[in-house]
């Protein structure tokens, strides 16, 4: 199972691992600026004491006694050492980096006099610690209050957020009505778009079973009321001759709907296999079981298999056949064609008109109403595309199946 965790947490512990590596960068490129000045000043340093030096023992001629430190002077006249350093002689003018120190040489054009000035080498270095054990002294607060200024405004981002999920959780369960869209950031926007679309969907379709619920209660009133009269006359020793033929009538109505009914919610359910069949041989099935006159052709094929449940198939044909015998006026037929696809057209008669809404039916129709709605979710539930043609003169519905199994690309 996969553990939870906060994005909140999440956010802040790689805002903070980002604000760490970027302090840890600049203080590396503050320490490297710091090291080149530091060392440019004391370069410059040495060489302002060296022209010092040189200027003051021009003048006085001698030098007092130096004591030894983190700096050293050699003044050397005509070849001879006035004061000694720690280093060897240096031969050529400039800064030069010798073992232990940092030595500046200066020689006087207009006679022969050199001075050389030199830091120690652990001085500069411990000049140069010094500067940046202060750089890091006065940034590292910062870096120590970033955890809780990032913290804080992590959670002040997303508090419409978690102010939008508390409005969820106190939501009731029967509440369908769309969420109120809270000043989310572009990023999360798409959540409660997508929460209304999923809320819209639950509402069209509770409100779809309610109604289908009311038809089919509605439906089923009248055959039952029917049943119920002629068996209480029945039962009470007052019923005709054709009572018992009406009570059958009755049940038989109401046994046609609650099968369609069944079927209609086979087909919303999808709970049927993939296939694949053969057409011409499940149509020639359904033919032969509707017991009615029907010119059948078959296109000179053989075979036509199609990816679709038997079943489901039978099915769909067997509402389509059903449909066309009763509101139809004859002339019922089925043709089978490449694609493969099949057609099942009937002559019908003024005013006849596909009608594809649940319960929706013509007046005087002894039918259920849910043959084309039946036809309709079976077909959309296994690929099929349905096409319907009405003229003035005769109905045609195409089923198109697209390629078979083993179809050439």
């Amino acid at each position: 199972m996969t553990r939870p965790w906060s994005l909140r947490g999440r956010l802040v512990r790689r805002v903070v691992l980002g604000a760490c590596a970027a302090w840890l960068a600049g203080v590396a490129l503050a320490a490297t600026v710091i090291s080149h000045e530091m060392s440019e000043l004391m370069d410059d340093s040495l060489e302002a004491s060296a022209r010092l030096s040189l200027s003051l023992y021009r003048g006085a001629g001698q030098v007092g006694t130096l004591a030894p430190g983190d700096s050293a002077i050699r003044i050397i006249d005509e070849g001879v050492a006035v004061t000694d350093a720690p280093w060897a002689p240096v031969t050529a003018d400039g800064g030069q980096d010798l073992p232990g120190w940092r030595v500046f040489r200066l020689a006087d054009p207009a006679g022969d006099l050199v001075v050389e000035v030199g830091h120690t080498t652990a001085w500069r270095r411990d000049e140069l610690r010094e500067s940046l054990t202060w750089l890091v002294g006065l940034m590292l607060p910062v870096l120590l209050a970033a955890p809780l200024a990032i913290r804080g405004a992590v959670g002040s981002a997303l508090r419409p957020a978690t102010r939008f999920a508390d409005e969820l959780r106190r939501r009731s369960a029967q509440d369908l009505s769309p969420v109120a869209t809270p000043d989310l950031p572009i990023e999360l926007d798409p959540i409660p778009q997508a929460l209304n679309g999923y809320l819209d969907t639950i509402r069209a379709r509770i409100d779809a079973e309610r109604q289908f619920a009311t038809n089919a209660a509605h439906e089923l009133r009248t055959p039952i009321a029917a049943a119920s009269g002629q068996a209480q006359l029945i039962a009470a020793g007052l019923a005709d001759d054709a009572a018992a033929g009406r009570l059958a009538g009755a049940l038989s109505r109401m046994g046609h709907l609650v099968e369609r009914l069944l079927q209609l919610s086979r087909a919303e359910a999808g709970a049927m296999g993939a296939g694949p069949c053969d057409l011409i041989r499940v149509a020639r099935m359904v033919i032969d079981d509707i017991g009615q006159p029907v010119m059948f052709d078959d296109g000179e094929m053989t075979q036509a298999p199609v990816a679709v449940d038997p079943d489901a198939l039978a099915l769909i044909l067997r509402n389509l056949l059903r449909n066309a015998v009763d509101h139809g006026t004859g002339d019922l037929r089925v043709l089978i064609s490449a694609g493969p696809a099949l057609t099942v057209s009937n002559a019908v008669g003024p005013g006849a008109a596909f009608r594809h809404a649940t319960f929706d039916k013509g007046a005087g129709s002894q039918g259920a109403g849910l043959g084309l709605a039946i036809v309709t979710r079976m077909a959309a539930a296994h690929g099929i595309a349905v096409r319907y043609a009405m003229t003035d003169t005769r109905a045609r519905v195409t089923l198109d199946f697209g390629p078979g199994p083993g179809a050439d690309a």
